[in-house]
């Protein structure tokens, strides 16, 4: 597991779901839950990496268009909270963990700022 995993990992308050590394072709799995592991697919994997790939893309596009890097991409759901972090062009990790309140924000953008 990467040092980046065991940093979203160890943040309190904030218990991790999946963690992968998205390449520009594919993604390596770094982390899923034991309790989730069978609940996912390789399909499922597969279908979940090119939607967010594209997503990606468009993002990599507005950044351009507002002439503004960012941290990550927070998208929150009704239990999950999830993390997109770029790393380079069409490279991100993917982060996603349970959603609590009060939820960790900031502390989940520090670990992974921590290169």
């Amino acid at each position: 597991m990467s040092d980046l995993a065991e940093r979203l990992r160890a943040v309190d308050g904030a218990e991790a779901r999946v963690i992968a590394h998205l390449g520009s072709l594919d993604f390596t799995v770094e982390y899923v839950r034991d309790d989730l592991a069978s609940r996912y697919t390789d399909q499922d994997l597969e279908s979940a990496y090119r939607l967010i790939m594209a997503n990606q893309v468009t993002g990599d596009d507005f950044k351009e268009l507002i002439d503004e890097s960012f941290e990550a991409q927070t998208l929150f759901f009704e239990k999950v909270v999830v993390f997109v972090f770029p790393s380079a062009r069409y490279e991100a990790v993917f982060a996603s963990f349970d959603r609590t309140e009060p939820f960790p924000v900031l502390d989940i953008i520090d670990a992974a700022d921590q290169s």
